[in-house]
């Protein structure tokens, strides 16, 4: 062995020492069913144009350092965690008809059912816009609960998995959450139950004229 190879080696050794190490961590995970409906009003299959329903799982993930073990070697109680999470997923997501906010068949459908269950969206409900959206979600309520219990501070909303069917899912992970542009792009734009705290809410208010969406996007198989 070459005193070149040997420096070589060296300097890599000294170099992965150098590096931070991450931090070990628990992943805490809540997984719910809710059965909803959903369609594309800008897709080009008759298939996902048609209102249509499933049995559909939303599992959160959080991630709290190993450090974060309180004299009971629990980072939280699982029930002040999962609290919100599961009334939003059972209590408004469960039985809903997830929609695109400017979807021309609701007003048949206020009119036929006098307690519509709607859960308006920016765009059209799609698998990519139900995780990322419901991860907001997930993120304002966390922080409602950091605010009356800091000790959750220690534990952070990490990815939402949205699984549609027994063979598609997605996960949305937020390695930069403040920087997300799709997500700043909404907030700029809207006021809605994605950004609320309480897991009971629906709204969707335009903070300012929207532009229709325009995007064909491909069938869902």
């Amino acid at each position: 062995m070459t005193s070149l190879t040997l420096r070589k080696r060296a300097k890599r050794a000294l170099s992965a020492r150098s590096e931070p190490q991450a931090a070990n961590v628990f992943e805490l995970t809540f997984n719910y069913r809710f059965e909803a409906a959903h369609r594309f009003t800008n897709s080009c299959a008759e298939s996902c144009a048609t209102p249509h329903g499933h049995t559909w799982y939303a599992k959160a993930i959080f991630e709290a350092p190993e450090t974060s073990l309180g004299s009971d070697d629990m980072a939280l109680e699982f029930a002040h965690l999962k609290r919100a999470w599961k009334t939003f997923i059972q209590e408004t997501a469960d039985h809903s008809f997830m929609h695109h906010h400017a979807d021309p068949i609701l007003p048949a459908l206020r009119a036929a059912i006098p307690l519509f269950r709607g859960l308006p969206f920016p765009g059209d409900p799609t698998t990519e816009l139900v995780a990322s959206l419901f991860f907001s979600k997930l993120r304002s309520m966390h922080e409602e609960l950091i605010r009356k219990m800091p000790s959750a501070r220690a534990l952070r909303p990490v990815a939402v998995v949205i699984r549609e069917t027994p063979t598609n899912s997605i996960t949305y992970r937020a390695r930069h959450f403040e920087s997300s542009t799709l997500l700043k792009r909404y907030a700029a734009e809207w006021r809605a139950w994605w950004q609320d705290s309480d897991p009971t809410a629906r709204h969707l208010e335009a903070t300012k004229p929207t532009m229709k969406a325009g995007r064909k996007s491909s069938a869902r198989q």
